[in-house]
């Protein structure tokens, strides 16, 4: 986990053969420090370990339960994430009842730097 202080970004970088414990530790962890330093954004970069897709319905969750009882600016987290990881989210957030957080704008992305791009034009 890192901060760029430059573009006001924390960026989780995640590598591993799938998404795990330790990762939630770590999502955890960084969405905790944005509230405690006040960072308005997160960099997500899930693309190198391509988790098996089941796995993926898990950075909705966290971010209902860590941002209860935060202030209600706005927040931007950009997760990278491979093609087959984008086209499962893609298809299963229109039937998914997981929504994040109002003051949350939570978007997938298969480029890192469409990912970057979107969070510096927020």
């Amino acid at each position: 986990m890192t901060y760029n202080p430059v573009s006001e970004t924390l960026h989780l970088s995640y590598n591993a053969t799938a998404l795990s414990i330790s990762f939630g530790q770590a999502y955890q962890r960084a969405l905790e420090e944005m509230l405690t330093q006040n960072v308005g954004k997160l960099l997500l970069d899930l693309k190198r370990n391509a988790p098996p897709t089941d796995d993926m319905e898990e950075l909705l969750a966290p971010l209902t339960e860590a941002l209860a009882e935060q202030p209600k600016r706005p927040l931007f987290i950009a997760a990278v994430v491979s093609e087959g990881q984008y086209q499962y989210q893609i298809g299963s957030s229109i039937a998914s009842s997981t929504l994040p957080p109002a003051q949350v704008e939570f978007n997938y992305f298969t480029s890192r730097r469409d990912a970057t791009q979107w969070l510096s034009e927020n």
